[in-house]
């Protein structure tokens, strides 16, 4: 039997796995409520040894919590079909009105994301692009943004995006409005509590953009980009924050350690000039399908009938 997850609604209900499993894990799947992994008590449960279930990732590239020793493929399903959408949407790329220092986008209200808000603030920083798709901002004084095509569903906080797809709302609402024109992206992805990395759209925004990544409450998100063949820009930006244990303390980090180029307007400009060739050497990457590729590989290397249906249940690789 092949178990499929979703991770961001999934709660364990005394499930019991009798025997080994493959068991397909959608989305990131940290209970931020409950402040668990209800996966880890599914696993924890079983009548066999729980490191003989294999667990397959679509979203999840480092896990480094509590769950770390168990039989897991990272397996960045998302990533490829995110990668194949922008290159789909054949987005013209213009890297020459650099007037921003940085920019944010913000869409669900989650903790980091707020505390981003409160930094931009604690820090004075100013030059920045952004969108916040909330109807009101209780955080400080930063005005919310209306981008949207029209039939988007605006909720309190958040947008419903509801067919339109990721690379199209980038090419046509935050290329030129939001991305373009900055140098550094702050990147809230959806992981803050856990001790895992994850990377979604928006990194590959940064990567379209050819911006600076630094990533506000993500663990290791740096390195997990690396793991790609990734320019994370390591002699320019001051990574150190990406391991440090207390996620409040390490949205902090990644503002101040890179304080110098969140505020040197001219200094930072000149910096990504000069970074041109990288950027495009990253571009490069996501234009030939460097996920799509990880994804064939992984494929390739299973023994196992099952787990590569499953595999190909998540992303199909033909």
């Amino acid at each position: 039997m092949t178990i499929k997850v979703h991770g961001p609604s999934y709660q364990y209900h005394n499930e019991i796995l009798e025997k080994p499993e493959l068991i397909l894990v959608r989305d990131h799947h940290y209970n931020e409520t409950d402040r668990c992994f209800h996966l880890q008590k599914l696993l924890e449960n079983s009548q066999c040894d729980p490191r003989l279930h294999t667990v397959v990732f679509d979203h999840i590239n480092i896990h480094d919590d509590v769950m770390q020793n168990y039989n897991f493929i990272y397996y960045p399903g998302f990533l490829a079909r995110e990668e194949r959408e922008f290159n789909n949407q054949s987005i013209e790329i213009d890297w020459n009105n650099r007037k921003a220092l940085f920019n944010f986008m913000i869409n669900k209200p989650r903790p980091h994301r707020k505390i981003l808000l409160e930094l931009i603030d604690q820090f004075s920083l100013i030059h920045y692009t952004y969108s916040l798709a909330w109807k009101e901002n209780h955080v400080n004084n930063i005005r919310v943004t209306d981008y949207k095509f029209g039939n988007e569903i605006v909720m309190g906080q958040g947008i419903k995006n509801g067919s339109y797809k990721n690379a199209l709302t980038y090419d046509g609402l935050l290329k030129q409005t939001v991305f373009e024109p900055s140098c550094i992206s702050l990147i809230t992805e959806p992981v803050f509590f856990e001790r895992e990395a994850i990377l979604t759209e928006k990194t590959i925004m940064s990567v379209y953009s050819g911006t600076f990544p630094i990533w506000i409450g993500g663990w290791r998100c740096a390195d997990a980009l690396e793991q790609f063949g990734f320019d994370t820009f390591t002699d320019i930006i001051d990574h150190g924050y990406q391991t440090e244990e207390d996620p409040v303390e390490r949205c902090r980090q990644a503002v101040q350690l890179n304080l110098e180029l969140l505020t040197n307007l001219t200094r930072t400009i000149n910096l990504v000039e000069d970074c041109r060739s990288r950027f495009e050497k990253n571009l490069n990457l996501l234009k030939t399908n460097v996920f799509h590729r990880t994804c064939k590989k992984i494929i390739e290397k299973q023994t196992s009938y099952k787990t590569v249906r499953g595999l190909q249940m998540l992303y199909r690789v033909t």
